[in-house]
């Protein structure tokens, strides 16, 4: 199960990259009037579908009010902070003038808001705050929903996992943390159950042989309160969440499960510096009901991925120490699917934790 996130976000990009085939270069010389006529033809008609569908976007009224995408967590954690920045990127300047609201509704390991979401009207007003705990709830977790029940609009951000313990904690490097872990439960604080950080402990669990006594919160803040008030023996959260905290000194960063050192902690080594071949992350994205009419969901297709291009949206996400990764609603969409497979290998050993 090793590098199982990096396995499907890889598999996801390759999905996404276009081929193009060598044509033949002996035929091409003779080419005939008739075939010229076909291809002619063929791309008058692409034209047309294309001008249809640009024209059918154009005419749809929508949106004619704000836009509110639930984010499942309390406030303050990576996923609040990354739909808080696409809201200020936006302003009024997109949809119509109208503005992009957040709101938290945190419980439940992110179950509370995502079921919001998959009972709200499918009109393209309401949106969720699209985490790994979209695909992993539904697997591990009792839920009235499937992410089946979600149209992917986009991929936000992708932030590898890091571990961070209290500020006095003994342990001053992975490799001390890795073999006091080994020796007895540790307890570890994460988001909720079944998120990535939760499902990242997992994969330490089975890859490094390594125990953990789990305290699942509602967000990357109060693991930090809790890391921060020796609540807790350690936490697993992005590099991006944990990034202010280490850098002030509140909390000590041990190790990111990443290929290269995070922009975010650059002086923190990766797993693999430390001899452990690990690299899993957290991402971050936007989605609706999957009853959402196609032509609504071209809109926020298209016009998210404008906003995610610009450099106010880039720079305001650097300044929250949230790294870019984008994916269209088709890209993302494939993702999550891939992501959902890999998942599932997880399941056995997640069960029986409970």
């Amino acid at each position: 199960m090793r590098k199982l996130f990096g396995l499907a976000l890889g598999m996801a990009m390759a999905a996404s990259l276009t081929a193009c085939g060598s044509g033949n270069q002996g035929g091409a010389a003779q080419t005939t009037a008739k075939a010229e006529e076909t291809t002619q033809k063929e791309a008058s008609a692409e034209t047309t579908a294309a001008d249809a569908k640009a024209d059918s976007s154009a005419d749809i009224d929508y949106p004619t009010k704000d836009i509110t995408i639930i984010v499942p967590f309390d406030a303050g954690g990576g996923v609040d902070i990354t739909c808080r920045v696409i809201s200020e990127a936006a302003g009024k300047d997109y949809f119509n003038g109208h503005s992009i609201i957040v709101e938290n509704m945190p419980g439940g390991g992110a179950i509370v808001g995502q079921t919001n979401v998959a009972n709200a009207k499918a009109d393209g007003y309401t949106m969720l705050a699209a985490s790994a705990a979209l695909v992993t709830n539904p697997i591990f977790n009792e839920t009235s929903f499937k992410t089946s029940d979600f149209k992917a609009i986009a991929m936000v951000c992708f932030d590898p996992q890091c571990v961070v313990v209290p500020k006095d904690s003994p342990y001053n490097t992975l490799e001390e943390f890795i073999e006091a872990a080994k020796q007895g439960s540790l307890k570890m604080s994460t988001p909720g159950q079944s998120t990535s950080p939760h499902l990242a402990g997992v994969q330490m669990e089975q890859e490094l042989g390594v125990k953990f006594d789990y305290l699942h919160t509602d967000s990357a803040n109060i693991q930090l309160q809790q890391i921060m008030g020796n609540h807790s023996d350690c936490a697993l959260m992005t590099a991006g969440e944990a990034a202010s905290a280490v850098k002030d000194g509140s909390v000590k960063a041990l190790g990111v499960m990443s290929d290269d050192r995070a922009e975010t902690l650059p002086d923190v080594p990766t797993f693999k510096e430390s001899g452990y071949d690990m690299v899993v992350g957290s991402f971050r994205g936007l989605a609706v009901p999957a009853d959402t009419p196609d032509d609504v969901v071209e809109v926020l297709d298209t016009t998210f991925g404008e906003i995610m291009q610009t450099e106010t949206f880039k720079e305001k996400m650097a300044a929250a120490n949230m790294p870019v990764t984008y994916m269209n609603s088709a890209d993302f969409d494939k993702f999550l699917q891939d992501y959902a497979a890999t998942m599932t290998q997880l399941k056995d050993v997640v069960d029986a934790q409970k």
